[in-house]
C-alpha cells in the first residue's frame, strides 16, 4: 500500500464512532461498488439522519423518487 492509503486507513480508525456514518456515505458517493458500477444497492434515503445532508422535509421528494427506483 502507499503512504496516501497507509494514512487514510489510520485515519480512519481515528474517527469516532458518531463520524463513521458521514464519513461513509462520502467515500460510498466517490467509489465505484464492488461490480463496477455506481450505484450502490441500498436506495439514497438508508442513513439520511446520519448522513449529514441536512432538512430531510426539503428533500423529500428526491429521498421518495430513490426509494421507488428499488428492484
Amino acid at each position: 500500500m502507499g503512504a496516501l492509503r497507509d494514512e487514510l486507513h489510520r485515519l480512519i480508525d481515528r474517527l469516532p464512532e458518531s463520524q463513521v456514518a458521514p464519513v461513509l456515505a462520502l467515500l460510498r458517493e466517490r467509489t465505484p461498488t464492488v461490480d463496477g458500477s455506481d450505484e450502490w444497492p441500498l436506495p439514497e434515503f438508508v442513513g439520511t439522519l446520519s448522513s449529514g445532508k441536512g432538512d430531510l422535509a426539503a428533500r423529500s421528494s428526491q429521498l421518495s423518487s430513490a426509494s421507488r427506483r428499488l428492484p
